[in-house]
């Protein structure tokens, strides 16, 4: 029945959900949080193991032992933009035990700082080039002209338990931008997770988000409005114990589907659908020390962990052509 049900829903986004698509909206929140799951290159949609879970696959965070706290921090293609997340998960008592209920928060932030802030000024052309000038005429050099920041802000809380079929979980977000020149922009947006563990098999897990899954409206002080459709990210994991390495192997692959007309800005597309794979291994020695790689759709990543007591130390390289390579740096503890 689950599976009918997200068929459903992803034939009806094929359907009707690019009518009123704004390409690439509320992408600042997409690279995710936790350097164990980016590591991994994003595959992380069946394992949603620690707190990223809020934002990976809200069911994940169900059953749960412990409390946990995240916090991550990115230099996004060098030091272009800066990046940070943190999340937090909480077991709770609240409903019926046997349920495993547990709910968590977490916040995203993509900073661009350094911005010109031009408008104030006029663009005038002559033998010597272009350059701007004031009210007056005169020419503004190029230290003088004033920088702001833009801002984005996502905060997420979520809410999972788990079900004779598997973890379910849902997500409520809150979308806040601040950009120079005065503009700014709400929204409100839902997740919706389902996470089966022991498919089939003990070693088998599959699951599924589906992002902003009534559709997000962003509101800008300007007067426009953008519309984030649902997407859909389907996702299966594997591990594999071995007494060699003390430890396991976990392989996991994710299909991250849009229905925005992303085009050639994803790896695979056909009309207004589009889709990007990941891919991620991961090597765990004593549950202690951890070794990882990935695909994060063509760019490759690569990660290691160690774990000492309550606290976990984790880190995450991204390769892109086209930029200078990312590195993030995350810490968890649990308690």
């Amino acid at each position: 029945m689950h599976f009918r049900t997200v068929g459903l829903c992803a034939l009806g986004l094929l359907v009707a959900a690019p009518v009123h698509a704004t390409k690439l909206a509320g992408e600042f929140m997409a690279p995710g949080g936790g350097a164990r799951a980016l590591g991994m290159g994003g595959a992380f949609a069946a394992v949603a193991a620690d707190a990223s879970a809020v934002f990976w696959n809200p069911a994940g965070i169900a059953g749960m032992e412990q409390r946990q706290i995240l916090a991550m921090h990115a230099e996004q293609f060098g030091d272009l933009l800066n990046y940070n997340f943190g999340a937090y998960v909480q077991p709770t008592t609240l409903v019926d035990a046997a349920r495993k209920p547990a709910f968590g928060f977490a916040l995203i932030h993509l900073g661009d700082p350094d911005q010109l802030v031009t408008n104030q000024y006029t663009m005038v052309s002559d033998a010597n080039g272009q350059y701007l000038v004031d009210d007056n005429g005169n020419r503004i050099p190029y230290e003088s002209i004033p920088k702001e920041s833009n801002n984005s802000f996502a905060g997420l809380g979520t809410f999972a338990i788990v079900t004779g079929a598997g973890s379910i979980g849902g997500t409520l977000k809150l979308i806040y931008q601040d950009m120079i020149a005065g503009e700014s922009s709400m929204g409100i947006g839902i997740d919706l997770g389902f996470l089966r563990h022991d498919f089939l098999t003990r070693n088998l897990a599959l699951g599924a988000k589906l992002a902003d899954a009534t559709g997000t409206y962003i509101s800008w002080s300007t007067g426009t409005n953008e519309f984030i459709v649902p997407s859909l990210k389907l996702g299966s994991a594997y591990e594999i114990e071995s007494e060699s390495l003390n430890g396991s192997v976990l392989f996991a692959v994710d299909a991250d589907f849009f229905f925005d007309d992303r085009q050639t800005a994803s790896q695979f597309w056909s009309e207004t659908v589009s889709a990007d794979l990941r891919l991620g291994v991961e090597l765990s020695f004593q549950e202690k020390v951890m070794l990882r790689g990935g695909l994060d759709a063509e760019n490759p990543t690569a990660g290691a962990g160690l774990y000492f007591g309550m606290f976990g130390l984790d880190y995450a390289y991204l390769h892109h052509d086209a930029f200078e390579s990312t590195h993030r740096v995350s810490l968890l503890a649990s308690f």
